[in-house]
């Protein structure tokens, strides 16, 4: 028995991408992860990936994307947790979010320059938050830009930014001194090549994976006042939240995802696998186990999918996003957890594919929000 259900979010548009996007994964990730662990998966990665036409799905054909909705750009994040390649990439094609942020809030300038080669694989992105004495609360940031000028100087460093090493744009979320002086919030684009700009090597991770994530420093980097995105530091921060909103819930399906093919390799390590004169899934407490980790993750499924389809409809809620966020990531890590167990020894071994998305699975209850700031918007909506 699968852990999948019937699902009516997708059409058959949909589902033919996710053929696709699925062979993309079994075909150019899933047989050479093993090769990148050493150094990280290559930079051609994304090139290959636009020539299969995955990239940007959801951004209109007038900035090069395939013109299709929040689900198909959904379904990318989702294969990729159901391939056991997609979690040694750790965040991965995840990174895509920081287009939605260009779409949604550049202006028409900064949609052409950047969208259409999102879309080939040309460009990769992704949005820097993270520094080394904040991640979840983004109010707290020190990294600062300061009017020289018609010109700014950017100040900082961010951490934990994914795909770094690889990245040719990084959209900084900056405090910025404003026209009257004072501080404000802004999402500036800096190329890595600008004067000031330090990219460190690759950091090591207890996921020993072929992710790439990086720390980037900024050093009295000079920038012009069109690389702030909308060309105007008002509403960044707004921005930012409704686009870490939507990013919640694509991720969500991608943990849901993952739980999906866990159970499902879980089955089928248990019923080869012997013990004692019979198989491990005839035991009693197997079984059991098997149906605690099925029931969490098919009552879960129907309040993601309906998060898809208000992210969709441009009527998800930070509330539902969060509540989608935390209980998706906490599921995958009881799924997780439970699937290692239950392969015994065997699941701690690197070359077992549970033992990836055992390691990848536990970050996912700490980036884009810790489940504890979840639990604390959560709470906030009880006590209004």
């Amino acid at each position: 028995m699968e852990a999948k259900q019937p699902r009516d979010v997708y059409s058959l548009e949909h589902e033919l991408f996710r053929e696709t996007v699925r062979k993309f994964f079994r075909e150019e990730v899933d047989p050479y992860y093993r090769e990148w662990e050493k150094d990280g998966y290559p930079r051609e990665l994304f090139k290959t990936a636009g020539k299969y036409g995955i990239l940007q799905a959801g951004i209109p054909e007038e900035y090069g994307g395939m013109g299709g909705d929040f689900i198909h750009h959904a379904i990318l994040h989702e294969e990729q947790g159901y391939s056991v390649g997609g979690a040694a990439l750790g965040s991965g094609f995840g990174i895509d979010g920081s287009s939605y942020l260009i779409f949604e809030g550049g202006t028409e300038e900064q949609k052409r320059e950047y969208l259409p080669r999102y879309a080939t694989g040309e460009l990769v992105a992704e949005v820097c938050f993270t520094e080394p004495h904040s991640g979840s609360d983004l109010g707290a940031i020190k990294t600062m830009s300061r009017r020289d000028g018609d010109d700014y100087l950017l100040n900082g460093s961010k951490t934990w930014v994914s795909g770094g090493i690889h990245c040719d744009m990084f959209p900084v979320f900056t405090k910025i001194e404003l026209d009257d002086g004072k501080v404000g919030m802004a999402l500036v684009l800096i190329e890595p090549d600008m004067p000031g700009v330090t990219v460190s090597k690759r950091i090591e991770t207890s996921h020993k994976s072929a992710a790439i994530e990086a720390e980037v420093f900024f050093d009295d980097v000079r920038f012009p006042k069109s690389k702030i995105l909308g060309g105007d530091p008002s509403g960044a921060f707004k921005r930012v939240m409704s686009c870490l909103v939507n990013q919640r819930v694509a991720e969500a399906a991608r943990f849901l995802a993952s739980s999906e093919y866990a159970f499902d390799l879980t089955v089928e390590f248990t019923q080869s696998r012997q013990a004692f004169g019979q198989t491990v899934f005839d035991f009693q407490n197997t079984q059991f186990a098997l149906a605690d980790m099925l029931t969490q993750i098919r009552t879960l499924r129907p309040f993601v999918d309906n998060c898809l389809i208000k992210a969709r409809d441009g009527t998800l809620t930070n509330l539902d996003s969060s509540m989608a966020k935390l209980s998706a990531s906490e599921v995958e890590w009881k799924v997780m957890d439970q699937a290692l167990q239950l392969h015994g020894g065997m699941g701690f071994a690197h070359d077992m594919p549970i033992s990836m998305l055992w390691s990848m699975a536990r970050v996912h209850r700490v980036y884009l929000g810790t489940s504890e700031i979840q639990r604390v918007t959560i709470a906030k909506s009880i006590t209004k």
